[in-house]
């Protein structure tokens, strides 16, 4: 297995906290976000790990090199990083030929989580966190029979569906589940569709793939998007982190 993080974004929202740098190189407790993710990844055994960068691509390189944790790193550059977010995992398309894991590069978490994600019984799986009272600004899971069937920013969730909640922004996606997700990138992608963001095209592999779902109510984790979560996750999830690793 190996992973793919979608580290190419600009984190506009986060100015002047970031000072120029990728959102991924945002220091929380003394380590970036994405140093955080990569031991994460060495903890579950994931060796290999492909970066897509776009934003600050260099500082990235220089921060991380080819290797980190012992996970062996390689990058490929989004040069659209300021269109759509789908961009960014349809570069990294040729990578999907194996089981692989999808993660976004701003998302603060325990290595227990990415171990949960991994060592899943689903073939493909997403993290669901089942506490969240949706805004209409997180990415909503909705699940039916064990299974997820859509995924969208929204507020409004069909009384069809048994479990809804928020996707921590990670996707493992099995072998032979990978080739569907490329294709329905490149159909977005040849359609002109290259303004959405990457979780767009996901209700195509769950229509194709049964996609499941792992219940993570309670772990902490918290994704960084703006000022605010920045303070919530020195304040309060990185010592929640530290106390559930003691």
């Amino acid at each position: 297995m190996k992973a793919i993080i979608l580290a190419a974004g600009v984190g506009r929202r986060l100015e002047p906290r970031l000072r120029g740098k990728p959102k991924c190189l945002l220091v929380i407790g003394g380590k970036t976000l994405l140093a955080r993710l990569l031991e994460a990844l060495a903890a579950a055994a994931v060796r290999e790990a492909v970066v897509v960068v776009g934003h600050g691509a260099e500082a990235v390189r220089d921060a991380i090199g080819a290797s980190q944790a012992g996970v062996a790193v390689r990058y490929v550059v989004n040069p659209d990083y300021r269109k759509g977010a789908i961009l960014s995992l349809w570069c990294a398309r040729e990578e999907l030929d194996d089981d692989v894991l999808v993660m976004d590069a701003d998302v603060l978490c325990p290595p227990a989580l990415v171990a949960r994600l991994v060592a899943s019984p689903h073939p493909s799986c997403f993290l669901l966190d089942g506490r969240v009272m949706p805004s209409g600004e997180e990415q909503i899971l909705m699940a039916r029979g064990g299974r997820v069937h859509d995924i969208a920013k929204t507020r409004a969730i069909a009384s069809s569906y048994d479990t809804y909640g928020e996707s921590v922004g990670f996707l493992k996606v099995a072998r032979d589940a990978a080739p569907i997700l490329r294709a329905a990138l490149d159909a977005a992608v040849a359609a002109g569709r290259d303004d959405i963001e990457h979780e767009q095209v996901f209700p195509e592999l769950m229509r194709q793939c049964v996609v499941g779902y792992e219940r993570i109510d309670g772990t902490p984790w918290i994704e960084i998007d703006f000022p605010e979560d920045i303070e919530r996750a020195e304040r309060e999830v990185l010592p929640r982190i530290a106390a559930a690793e003691a």
